[in-house]
């Protein structure tokens, strides 16, 4: 893309605040590192990431003007329940479900777009039919949460870092003729309208049956075989039967009781 500053008028009218970035190393980094300064559900943005992060601080990058890069702020010292402080128990016992109901809310943003086939790989890849349109890494600050997410917007075949990656333009979203900024703000959009809806649900709720109940029917992990990485343990083989109420993946291997997952990286074995 052009390095002159997209419009955004459907994402501004959403947030007026944004923060676009021409390039960025890395908008979770910015947002952290100016967290403690900035307002609630504060956004930073840009098509042109050079050293974002995944899970397990893995290196993610795409060319310029082929993803969005979008990071959100999440203060817990805004989170109420009808007016009034949630209790820090309540809170902290609900904080592992904001990396799933962020990827609910750019799976629910992309089939908005017309992406029929979206879903959630636990905790928050969004996957169509195996292939990966979009990563959320979400970091705990002093101050709050910040969720970072990355989604392949204009990306084209012959750009995929791997073969299982897709794009937005790859799955059909974007028209002949539509510029990448304007498939940028109505991808943009979407996603914050249906993440701030998922926030505000999340900042409501005393327990988790409201929040399972808008993750798992988004969720492609539940009833598949997997195999799960775990740093410093062997892999776990078994089937997804659940979500514990803090949002951990519940494991039923071939033998023994079943384990919840709370970390790793997920393999639906469907689609080796």
């Amino acid at each position: 893309m052009s390095s002159v500053e997209p419009a955004l008028p459907r994402s501004r009218a959403l947030v007026p605040g944004l923060v676009w970035r021409g390039a960025s190393a890395s908008t979770n980094t910015d947002l952290v590192a100016r967290a403690r300064d900035l307002p609630d559900l504060a956004v930073i943005a840009t098509d042109t990431q050079t050293a974002g992060r995944g899970r397990l601080d893995r290196a993610w990058s795409a060319p310029s003007g082929a993803a969005l890069a979008v990071s959100v702020l999440v203060r817990l010292d805004a989170a109420t329940t009808a007016g009034r402080a949630r209790p820090a128990a309540t809170t902290s016992a609900l904080l592992g479900w904001l990396p799933l109901l962020a990827g609910t809310a750019m799976a629910s943003a992309v089939r908005r777009l017309g992406v029929e086939g979206a879903g959630v790989k636990w905790p928050n890849d969004v996957l169509v039919d195996g292939r990966k349109l979009c990563g959320v890494l979400t970091e705990l600050t002093p101050t709050g949460v910040v969720i970072g997410a990355g989604l392949n917007t204009a990306m084209t075949a012959e750009q995929r870092p791997v073969p299982t990656a897709t794009s937005l333009r790859m799955e059909g979203v974007s028209p002949d003729g539509e510029d990448a900024a304007t498939l940028l703000d109505r991808a943009l959009a979407a996603y914050l309208d249906e993440l701030l809806g998922l926030i505000g649900l999340w900042r409501r709720a005393t327990g988790p049956a409201e929040l399972r109940a808008r993750v798992e029917p988004l969720l492609q992990t539940i009833g598949r075989a997997v195999r799960i990485d775990r740093p410093g343990l062997p892999p776990l083989l078994g089937a997804a039967v659940g979500l514990d109420d803090d949002g951990s993946l519940r494991v039923q291997p071939a033998e023994g009781p079943s384990i919840a997952v709370s970390a790793g990286d997920v393999t639906h074995l469907r689609y080796e």
